[in-house]
Order: structure tokens, then C-alpha cells, then sequence
């Protein structure tokens, strides 16, 4: 690969990352509060929001297989499924007609299936774009930086409107920009994206004769990953889940919550090249367990904050921000050498795993509002109680720092990826 292609194709592969990321905030922490509004208790809101994320439990793995078996054709008419039923969706479950319990769950699951189907071969491209194992993270860097420019452009959106909490407006809004920017970006990298030679398909047939995820199972890279990954995930969606509720009723500083947000993920853009330097000289283990400590140290001082308490927590979001992109892109990229080692001793499987992977992910973020949310109801949320906000607090920061402190006791051994 030429130097114009080893800067321009991690760019193509990477750009798709931007309209889908514009996506995470509106789905994960503005859609519980959003149909709070409208209406819905927040109890019900957690409830039909985790049986939702629980689906996924079943459609991941079946779009995992079916991306192993189909082929890099097949791969791209599942991302092109999936880009039409997210169009069609995204109308419904932004942009409501009616908000009822049973709206919500129906077109949550809707889009969630949507998401998976362009999500798990997008993925698992990564594993196909070169052998060298830092190559491989320069491409999930490029989507996960991506990733972050589409999270600041949907913060960005409330200030063009000059109205930060007036969510049907902002998915007015969202809603073509999204469409059109995700319909360019996918046609690009369809057709300008350069991958390694596919695996015949006798050997991609092949591995779905075995029993694969015990085979992902008994892999000691993968076996080392995923428990991490599954519980800093979670550690992540926590405060995700709650920041809107944690901004505006703990600290009161409801105006300010699009630039508190921003500074987060612009701190966490700067700092991705940064991870990736890091990466490259001491590991991807060991540059992820620094960006996890630098979390902990710098989220531990929410429980100093008091109502009204600006600067202070602008700084703990700036800081804590700096690891937000280490957070996403190095695992990734662990995740994109795992799927290419095991995928040529076994046969394809990176869709498998990368469903498999994504399912964790997505279940994190269905525990956090399945179990948070309905947690404070039965504190007394609706009531305003003391018990609820001091809930809402050791929810919002004890848990995550506690979750964080055990990922890193789980990796506090050499692994066999360690040095990729």
C-alpha cells in the first residue's frame, strides 16, 4: 500500500463511523428522557428499552453467522438492509406519532435489528484490511475518531437551534442529516474500500459446523477480553445513561449540559492520537489499562461536586474525556487481531465474533437503563426524594469507578495479545 493509500483508505473505511455515531447520544441518553417527556413513566421508559437491548441476545449471533457465511458480497447487501430499515425506523422511534409503551419497544427493536445489520459487517471489516496488527489499528482509530465527530456534531445541533432541550425539533433536524451523510458515507466505502483476499468458501462454510462460540470461548485472547470489555463497557454506560438526569437535577446546571457534553468528546477526539502513540510503544493492553486509570482518578471527584458546581465538573469532563476515545478504539482494535487469528485457524468467523462482541456491548447498555432507571423509581424519582439523587449519584460515578477498578484486576496479568 502506497502512502496516499495508507492515509486515504483508513479515512474511507473510518467516514461511515460519523452518521452512525450522530445516532448514540439521541438513542442512549436524549430517547429515555425524550419519552419521559412525552409521557411515559420512567420505569416503563427502562423496562421496554431493556427488552429491546435483550433481542438483540438473538438477532446478533443469527447477523453474525450469516455475515461468516454470506461473503464480503453478502456482507455489504446486509449493510445495505440494514441502511434501509434504519431509515424507515429511525422516522418512527424519533419521530413519533403516538408515544406509547408498546410504540416504543416495537420500533426500539426495529432500529436495534437495523443497527446490528450495518454494525456487525462494518465491524468486522476491520479484520480484513491488512495483516499488520498496527495497521489494523489506524482503521479503527479512523472509526472510532469518527465515531467522536459524529457524537460532537449531534451536540453541536442543539446550539444551532438555540434550544437544548427541545429533542423533537433536534430529530427534525438529525433525521436527513443522518440519512443523506450515512447514504454517502456507505456508498464511498463500498465502493472505494480495498480488503485482503476473502477466504474460499468451503472454509467459510465450514466453521459453522462447530460449536463456535465455545471455540471463541476456549481462545485465551478472546477469553481475556470479553469479560474485560463487557464490564467497562457497562462502566461506560452508566453515566451515559444518567448524565442528562445527573446534570439537571443533582448538579442543577440544566443549561449547560450540550457544553459540558462537548467538552468531553472534544477532549476525547484531541487525545486519540495520542492513545494511538501510546499503543503502538507500550501495547494496546497497556495504553487501555492507563486510559482506564486516568478515568477512575479523575471521575472519583464527582462526589466532591455540589449543586451548581460548573468549573468543577467541566474539568472532571475534560479529563475523564481524554479516555473516552482509548475506551472504544483500542479494544476495537484487540478485537480486529483476535477476529483475524481466529478467522485463519478456524475458518471466517470475524462476524461471529464481532457480533458476539457487540451483543456485550449492547447488553451493557441495556443494564444500565433497565436497571438504573427503574432503580431510581423505586427511590422516588417522580417524587424528587433525597434517597433518589443520592442514588442517582453513587449510580453515576461509584458504580462506573467500581466497574473500571475490577476490569483492570482482571487484566492485571500478561495475555497473549498483550504485545499486539
Amino acid at each position: 500500500m502506497n502512502a496516499r493509500s495508507a492515509f486515504s483508505q483508513p479515512l474511507i473505511y473510518g467516514l461511515a463511523a460519523w452518521p452512525l455515531a450522530m445516532l448514540g447520544i439521541p438513542l442512549y441518553v436524549y430517547l429515555p428522557t425524550y419519552y419521559h417527556q412525552l409521557g411515559l413513566e420512567l420505569t416503563m421508559v427502562g423496562s421496554m428499552l431493556l427488552l429491546a437491548r435483550l433481542s438483540d441476545i438473538i438477532s446478533d449471533p443469527l447477523v453474525g453467522l450469516l455475515c461468516d457465511y454470506s461473503g464480503q458480497r453478502g456482507r455489504y447487501l446486509l449493510m445495505l438492509l440494514g441502511w434501509l430499515l434504519l431509515l424507515i425506523g429511525l422516522w418512527q422511534l424519533l419521530l413519533p406519532t403516538e408515544a406509547s409503551a408498546g410504540q416504543l419497544l416495537f420500533w426500539a427493536m426495529w432500529v436495534y435489528l437495523a443497527w446490528t445489520l450495518i454494525m456487525i459487517p462494518y465491524q468486522a471489516l476491520s479484520a480484513q484490511v491488512s495483516q499488520q496488527t498496527h495497521v489494523k489499528t489506524y482503521y479503527t482509530a479512523s472509526r472510532e475518531g469518527f465515531s467522536v465527530v459524529g457524537v460532537i456534531t449531534v451536540l453541536v445541533l442543539p446550539f444551532v437551534l438555540d434550544d437544548s432541550q427541545d429533542y423533537q425539533q433536534l430529530f427534525r433536524l438529525l433525521y436527513p442529516l443522518v440519512s443523506i451523510s450515512l447514504t454517502l458515507a456507505l456508498a464511498l466505502m463500498l465502493w472505494r474500500l480495498r480488503l485482503l483476499k476473502q477466504e474460499s468458501s468451503q472454509r467459510t462454510a465450514s466453521i459453522l459446523k462447530i460449536d463456535t462460540l465455545r471455540l471463541i470461548w476456549r481462545d485465551p485472547s478472546s477469553r481475556t477480553l470479553l469479560p474485560a470489555y463487557f464490564l467497562n463497557s457497562l462502566a461506560n454506560a452508566l453515566p451515559a445513561t444518567l448524565f442528562l438526569l445527573f446534570v439537571e437535577h443533582f448538579l442543577q446546571l440544566q443549561g449547560y449540559m450540550g457544553l459540558l457534553l462537548l467538552g468531553f468528546f472534544l477532549s476525547g477526539i484531541l487525545a486519540l492520537p495520542l492513545w494511538v502513540g501510546l499503543a503502538r510503544k507500550i501495547g494496546k493492553y497497556a495504553a487501555w489499562r492507563v486510559s482506564m486509570i486516568s478515568a477512575c482518578l479523575s471521575f472519583v471527584w464527582v462526589f466532591s461536586l455540589a449543586p451548581g458546581s460548573l468549573w468543577g465538573f467541566a474539568v472532571i469532563c475534560l479529563i475523564s474525556g481524554l479516555s473516552v476515545a482509548a475506551d472504544v478504539a483500542l479494544p476495537a482494535s484487540i478485537q480486529a487481531d483476535i477476529a483475524q487469528d481466529l478467522s485463519q485457524k478456524n475458518g471466517s468467523m470475524s462476524g461471529l465474533l464481532f457480533a458476539v462482541w457487540g451483543m456485550l456491548t449492547k447488553l451493557a447498555l441495556a443494564l444500565a437503563v433497565g436497571l438504573a432507571l427503574p432503580a431510581l423509581g423505586w427511590l422516588g424519582w417522580e417524587q424528587q426524594s433525597s434517597e433518589s439523587l443520592q442514588g442517582l449519584l453513587w449510580l453515576y460515578a461509584g458504580a462506573p469507578v467500581a466497574l473500571k477498578l475490577i476490569t483492570l484486576y482482571w487484566l492485571r496479568r500478561p495475555h497473549s495479545v498483550a504485545a499486539n
